[in-house]
């Protein structure tokens, strides 16, 4: 499968984001790009919370929205 281009994480990410509270598979693409948006801000095999912000900025997700779902999805764990 081919890397998707942040271009296109955020062009999905503008379509879904708004409707995550009303439709489960708006919500799901949205955690699944959080968690890819993770991935690239990683250095070694870590996290590096200094990399994120420079990778939402090439998807082009604002940074309030990534933390929601975020926050949206450790409140469903508890």
């Amino acid at each position: 499968m081919d890397r998707l281009d942040d271009e296109d994480i955020g062009v999905i990410w503008a379509r879904h984001y708004p409707k995550r509270a009303e439709r489960a598979s708006s919500m799901s693409l949205c955690v699944t790009l959080t968690m890819i948006i993770k991935q690239r801000a990683k250095s070694a095999d870590q996290y590096d919370p200094a990399k994120l912000e420079p990778a939402l900025a090439l998807a082009h997700i604002p940074k309030e929205q990534f933390e929601t779902v975020e926050n949206e999805l450790a409140a469903q764990r508890t």
